[in-house]
């Protein structure tokens, strides 16, 4: 070997060494195929930063979070919500992101601004994720119910979800996932905010309160009533499968759940599915939550620069934005690569879900203040899932959460 050569060897030996590995943590198993091949993407791509991809299980993955405020240690880059943000931005366990002035041009100003603190970005949104609906257009056409395109009301989706509960080859089929549809979480909640909500912590200057109103209450009400009154869904011990699991096996007709799912329908080949528009309620335009979840940086991290670089990759490269409208997945940069996912589901009535992008919203966005704010849907969401669960009136939990609400935001400023 020539002295050219065993330079140049040497050389290439020094880079493999200095190459920085960078450890990314996600809860979402419904991305794994995608992450993974991301992932794969980015390392190829790069000489001098590799990722390790860690999907952790929901409860464990917050455990490990809890070790950014101990100061332990911790993932490169992790997935929050903004539930969570607040708590963990305000003990300083995140560190800034600093995007170069292209980048920023590129991030919808109105995705990032939910992540930012005194002008300080603290998280780079993966997305839009939407809460959309999904029916089944064979069960639709077996018992005769119109399919949805367009438009369609709340009393038609209950009057088709009656129809299409019935008994099949000795096997329930339900019409909707009513269990899923608790009206403190971002599936219900989709419908509160349809039918006129206004979020359900009300700030006044400094001080906060809840804000369980008659249209909440209205809300839960017409959802709950889907269980236990309609029974057009599951109650708690009518099936051992979720929502996602009975649409998956065709034995349910409407699905209400995110966007972020049309992977997993890949896994039952006769399953005829599509998306269908969000109904309206109560002559209202419909307004979906969409999931704010953002790609963050720990301050336990001791690779904050690789790791700005792998945030910055998957949020804004071209090769990542078309890798994951190619799998029907929507991308930060979702409106320009819109063909690209419309493309990769050909015939899933799709184009629904972009009609209801710019009506949609953001939970508690406006709530990222509120270090207590975990705490606080804490007590709603186990209230609330008394009611649900059969183990206590809707008027019962809804009081009870209001006061246990009240009280630990008294002590928020």
């Amino acid at each position: 070997m020539t002295r050219t050569l065993l330079l140049l060897a040497a050389l290439s030996a020094a880079t493999a060494r200095a190459a920085t590995t960078i450890d990314y943590a996600t809860w979402d198993g419904t991305r794994q195929q995608a992450d993974e091949a991301l992932i794969a993407a980015f390392n190829k791509s790069q000489s001098d930063v590799t990722v390790k991809y860690n999907l952790v299980p929901w409860g464990v993955y917050w455990q490990k979070a809890a070790a950014m405020v101990a100061g332990g240690s911790t993932y490169d880059v992790m997935w929050m919500n903004l539930d969570n943000f607040p708590f963990y931005q305000s003990q300083g366990a995140l560190s800034p992101i600093t995007l170069d002035a292209k980048t920023a041009a590129l991030l919808p100003a109105t995705r990032t601004a939910p992540y930012r603190v005194n002008n300080q970005l603290y998280g780079v949104p993966l997305g839009p994720q939407p809460v959309t609906v999904y029916i089944n257009r064979s069960l639709f056409k077996e018992r005769g119910v119109p399919i949805p395109t367009t438009t369609w009301t709340y009393a038609q989706m209950l009057d088709a979800a009656k129809k299409l509960t019935f008994t099949k080859d000795g096997k329930q089929i339900y019409g909707i996932n009513g269990a899923d549809l608790q009206a403190d979480l971002e599936y219900g909640m989709s419908f509160y905010y349809g039918a006129g909500g206004q979020g359900l912590i009300k700030k006044t200057g400094d001080t906060y309160a809840p804000n369980l109103d008659a249209t909440f209450q209205k809300t839960s009400q017409m959802l709950l009533d889907l269980i236990y009154k309609d029974k057009v869904s599951p109650g708690p011990q009518a099936s051992t499968q979720q929502g996602y699991q009975m649409f998956l096996a065709g034995q349910m007709g409407i699905l209400v759940q995110g966007s972020w799912m049309v992977s997993t329908w890949d896994q039952n080949k006769d399953l005829d599915w599509a998306f269908a528009p969000f109904p309206s309620v109560d002559g209202r335009a419909p307004r979906p939550v969409v999931s704010a979840h953002a790609l963050v940086i720990p301050k336990g991290s001791r690779n904050a620069a690789a790791a700005q670089k792998f945030v910055t990759w998957m949020n804004t490269s071209t090769q990542a934005q078309r890798m994951l409208a190619q799998r029907g997945l929507l991308p930060t940069l979702a409106e320009t690569y819109k063909s690209q996912y419309l493309a990769a589901l050909p015939g899933r009535n799709a184009q629904t879900v972009f009609a209801q992008l710019p009506n949609s919203v953001v939970i508690n966005a406006n709530l990222r203040s509120l270090k207590s704010l975990p705490e606080v849907l804490t007590v709603l969401n186990q209230k609330l899932n008394l009611a649900w669960t059969g183990n206590a009136k809707l008027p019962d939990a809804i009081s009870q959460a209001s006061a246990g609400m009240a009280d630990l935001l008294k002590q928020s400023k």
